[in-house]
């Protein structure tokens, strides 16, 4: 899987409401792009037959968590 540019996660954070700017946005990046080969490495079958959950960003929910 290709890593993540910064202007990717740029693009990604400002699409849920984050501005990042420099140096934030590097290390973000970088880390994003860590996550993603670590998870590259997981191998979990059963996680195929799991159906995957909406997210909806708290700002978006007509309810509140407390």
């Amino acid at each position: 899987m290709a890593d993540l540019t910064p202007e990717d996660v740029k693009c990604l954070g400002l699409a849920v409401g984050i501005d990042m700017q420099e140096p934030l946005l590097t290390e973000v990046t970088h880390n994003i792009n860590a996550i993603r080969d670590l998870i590259d490495g997981v191998d979990l079958p059963e996680l195929v037959s799991v159906e995957p959950l909406s997210v909806i960003p708290p700002h978006l929910r007509s309810w509140k968590e407390e």
